[in-house]
């Protein structure tokens, strides 16, 4: 009998240590499966024009790629050059990295926003992180100066076409994201904050060996797709003209993909939506601030619903 009285209050204690609220956990940035393969098709180098025949010789450069470390990504781009020895450049997959990136944002008193990215490379990456880019839809974006960090506007491509994504790169040894550092980015912008995009990568370029590799070779490599993506939170102009009801129902649409993204707690969710529905910003705001120091909502989200509430 007490044996059996033991398992009950066991259960009973499992049972509250299960429905007890969890703190919030951010999702780390994504990535897209991508499998580097050799070309299966490829043409045939000139190599010279025989001055017996006038005829063009051509010879068999044999392009491959070949895995060299599946944990850094690095693979080594072979073939045959012009003087019948192997060339191989070096390539490092920009994706070898595991990161999450932390967002908040404070209204200054001239009414502008200043936003602040803290990207953080877990301790079991095998590769630094070199590069941020983020989605914006602002017509002022102004990245903050930091020492061996570049900014400036990514050109449209087919991967970041949506919106103006702004570039920080950091290759140098003194900025680049080691595994199990962070490095804070900060930008200017008079756009309150919204769900937006964003990627980040690795090492990028190859060294040469003083011929191009052929041409089938360079296009089995990745484009901008092997860079993790996720979401943050950044400056919207549109933002700034919608009504109470508009900015409640952005917030309310995009709760469960909050929930997902480890924003905010799944017993909370409800709350929110109840609330959102009713257009109560000023309670909700208050309740986002508690639930922050809870920790179970980001600051993210905080940032939204006090822009919302403003």
């Amino acid at each position: 009998m007490r044996l059996l009285l033991m398992f009950v209050m066991l259960a009973q204690m499992a049972g509250v240590w299960q429905s007890s609220p969890q703190t919030v956990q951010r999702l780390p940035l994504q990535k897209k499966e991508i499998v580097l393969e050799s070309p299966k098709n490829y043409a045939q180098r000139l190599v010279r024009i025989d001055p017996a025949t006038g005829k063009e010789v051509y010879y068999d450069p044999k392009p491959e790629v070949v895995l060299l470390d599946a944990k850094t990504g690095k693979h080594g781009l072979r073939w045959i050059g012009y003087d019948g020895k192997q060339k191989t450049i070096i390539y490092y997959r920009p994706d070898a990295f595991e990161a999450i990136i932390r967002a908040s944002v404070i209204r200054r008193s001239s009414g502008e926003y200043l936003y602040t990215y803290t990207i953080e490379n877990a301790t079991s990456s095998a590769q630094k992180v070199e590069g941020f880019a983020l989605q914006t839809f602002a017509a002022d974006v102004r990245p903050l100066k930091i020492p061996d960090v570049y900014t400036g506007e990514m050109s449209k491509n087919a991967v970041m076409k949506e919106g103006n994504w702004a570039h920080f790169g950091f290759p140098s040894a003194g900025q680049a994201v080691a595994p199990g550092r962070r490095l804070e980015l900060k930008l200017l912008s008079s756009a309150p904050p919204g769900l937006v995009e964003c990627r980040m990568h690795g090492i990028l370029g190859m060294k040469g060996v003083g011929e191009e590799p052929p041409l089938e070779l360079e296009n089995v490599l990745p484009g901008y797709e092997a860079w993790p993506s996720g979401y943050t939170i950044g400056p919207v102009d549109q933002l700034k003209s919608f009504s109470v009801t508009k900015r409640a129902k952005y917030l309310r649409n995009r709760l469960a993909q909050f929930q997902q993204l480890g924003w905010i707690a799944a017993e909370l969710v409800p709350w929110y939506e109840q609330n959102l529905q009713a257009n109560r910003l000023g309670q909700v705001f208050k309740r986002a601030m508690e639930d922050f120091k809870a920790g179970k909502l980001t600051s993210e989200l905080l940032a939204m619903m006090q822009s919302a509430s403003q």
